[in-house]
């Protein structure tokens, strides 16, 4: 059976405060659970205005004890920012609290500009092999082995369940090669993903984490009753995407009227369309069967959907309308 997870950015929307954009994430966070999605991730920016979660391991366990079933993880721990040992205790620590709920996604990202970088004091150390080593601290799933002499505690039985993301060729190798499951971000960029999937099922190799590939994708999405409807809720992304993508600006998302009357010039509407590609912006329906096809098509075994509305109603049912079509 395909797997429906949700990716939560706790994006602000003009008028709210980052405290608003984080109690909708934890009530989202409610309604996924009740509305049988099967995983429930956060993400990590900082110092934007766009986006209110900048700490994963801290939203986390706040998410699992107001859930019941739902697994809750890291969309992901920007790992080139921090010690492996410390991400390694933190989900430990996680997943003594919750145990089989936990999932540690990790990213290579910076999570912001160059400021950013130099503010979260990260080293230069290979992302992958800072990857690696945090694998290592976690150790054997079942048997706690690992070569560090420096162990991660509390040591569990049973490990957070690791996710490598990405959006590039490299991730997808380091992903197979390692035995690990991947999720491709094509919500971010979609030009390898093609190359991505394949490069992950030609050079997986079964290991103590997985004996089969798992392939997830995170792709945007906006569903509601119509397709107009869907069109004009999908305005405030979009508004978005040309404000930073084209003039760098550092913004919250938009209300409904500010993105419903903006007029998008040649350009904003070149790159949109573009952008339009990689998303499902549609009748709930339409958008159902979509998202099944691209499962079959790409051999994908989950879909992790995201969706960014200016009204946080419109939020709530598009992925209502997309659970009650594919989960029930």
């Amino acid at each position: 059976m395909l797997r429906l997870n949700i990716l939560d950015q706790s994006p602000v929307i003009e008028g709210k405060t980052y405290s608003d954009a984080i109690q909708q994430t934890i009530e989202l966070a409610v309604l996924a659970d009740k509305l049988g999605y099967y995983r429930y991730w956060v993400a990590e920016h900082h110092s934007t205005n766009s986006f209110a979660s900048a700490s994963p391991e801290i939203l986390i366990p706040i998410i699992a004890s107001n859930t019941k079933r739902i697994r809750v993880g890291s969309g992901g721990v920007l790992i080139s920012h921090y010690s492996p040992l410390k991400i390694a205790e933190q989900f430990n620590m996680l997943q003594s609290l919750f145990s089989g709920r936990i999932d540690l996604g990790i990213g290579r990202a910076p999570g912001g500009d160059s400021e950013v970088m130099k503010a979260l004091k990260g080293g230069n150390e290979n992302a992958f092999d800072k990857t690696t080593e945090l694998i290592e601290y976690l150790g054997n799933y079942t048997e706690n082995k690992s070569s560090k002499k420096v162990k991660a505690v509390p040591q569990v039985s049973e490990k957070p369940e690791i996710w490598i993301l990405g959006t590039s060729p490299e991730s997808a190798v380091y992903a197979a090669e390692n035995g690990l499951p991947y999720t491709f971000g094509s919500f971010i960029s979609d030009e390898h993903m093609i190359k991505c999937f394949s490069s992950y099922y030609n050079y997986f190799k079964p290991s103590i984490y997985l004996k089969q590939p798992r392939l997830n994708l995170a792709l945007f999405v906006i569903a509601a009753e119509t397709d107009e409807a869907a069109e004009k809720t999908a305005l405030c992304s979009q508004y978005w995407l040309t404000q930073t993508f084209l003039q760098g600006k550092n913004i919250p998302f938009p209300d409904k009227q500010k993105s419903i009357e903006y007029k998008f010039s040649v350009m904003e509407k070149i790159l949109l369309e573009e952008r339009k590609k990689s998303a499902i912006i549609c009748n709930a329906d339409d958008a159902s069967k979509k998202l099944k096809e691209i499962a079959e098509q790409y051999a994908l075994h989950e879909l992790t959907l995201v969706t960014i509305t200016s009204r946080f109603e419109d939020r709530k049912d598009s992925y209502r309308l997309i659970a009650e079509r594919i989960l029930n």
